[in-house]
Order: C-alpha cells, then structure tokens, then sequence
C-alpha cells in the first residue's frame, strides 16, 4: 500500500456508497436529513472514516 494513497480503500467505499445512493433515488432523503441533523448526524455517526462510509452506505441502502 503506498503512503500516497493510504485511504484508497475507504475512498472507493465511500465513493461506491453515493453513486448507490444515487442510483437509488436517496440522495434527496440524505440532504433533507442533514438539513435537521447535520450537527448531531456529524457528531455522533460520522465522525470517522469509518463511521463516515458505514454513514453513506446506510443512507444509500434506505428504502424510501
């Protein structure tokens, strides 16, 4: 693994997460709920990497 690209991983999660999100029509949920819950979602669930991408694929797997 190069220091360069040391989230490579993560990255492409995250990044896999929002075009599923995307792809099915939640990307208008997950902005309405940030709009109420920005600060708390921010605080308490994505306050890490990990907790950032588990945050997004969550979103992305709603049924809305």
């Amino acid at each position: 693994m190069s220091e360069e690209r040391k989230y490579e991983e993560e990255a492409r999660e995250l990044a896999n997460a929002i075009k599923k999100m995307v792809e099915n029509d939640n990307l208008m949920n997950f902005e309405s709920y940030l709009s109420y819950h920005f600060d708390i979602w921010f605080t308490k669930y994505a306050n890490s990497i990990d907790g950032l991408i588990h945050e997004f694929k969550t979103f992305a797997e709603m049924e809305v």
